[in-house]
């Protein structure tokens, strides 16, 4: 597969910077949306059976954003904040989410995953990690470290909400291991 226009590749060989961040910006776009579809794909393959993928959803945002409102999950997951308020209703009955009396402000409630909610999320997330990797197992071993290389890359430019999120599920994972 060839990620680069030719025209962008040769610009870029000649040293031309613009052409050079053009043409990564170019890879991005064109590669980006098909591994966030994969992921998902994978993710809602390994989700709950009667948990629906905004509901999904809301439990991996509550994963790396505790205390988090209700209009940041409306928003999030592109919903009214009736309607998510009512699938927040249901995930509460499920005992996947409590509401608290929010620390800053107590006129708003905050949203936080219970340890069934955490462990529906993190189960979720072991099994689309094990898929993601058997399918990349078939890249070369140079390939593999290239691919993490670039996500280092991307996460230096777009990275606090990944970092944030990383470490959130690395320290939720240890604690209920």
């Amino acid at each position: 597969m060839q990620l680069l226009p030719k025209e962008i590749k040769s610009k870029a060989a000649d040293g031309d910077p613009a052409a050079l961040s053009d043409g990564c910006a170019e890879a991005v776009l064109d590669i980006a949306p098909p591994v966030v579809r994969a992921i998902r794909k994978m993710m809602r393959e390994h989700r709950l059976p009667d948990l629906s993928v905004p509901q999904f959803r809301t439990l991996g945002l509550l994963s790396f954003c505790p205390d988090t409102s209700l209009s940041t999950v409306a928003d999030y997951i592109g919903s009214s904040l009736p309607a998510a308020s009512r699938m927040i209703d249901g995930m509460v009955a499920k005992n996947l989410i409590v509401r608290k009396q929010c620390c800053r402000d107590r006129r708003q409630v905050s949203l936080e995953l219970t340890p069934l909610g955490l462990e529906a999320f993190l189960e979720s997330r072991r099994a689309t990690r094990s898929q993601l990797a058997r399918r990349l197992a078939g890249l070369s071993a140079k390939k593999r470290e290239g691919v993490i290389e670039a996500m280092r890359c991307l996460g230096e430019v777009f990275g606090s909400d990944a970092e944030s999120a990383s470490e959130a599920i690395r320290k939720s994972s240890k604690a209920n291991s």
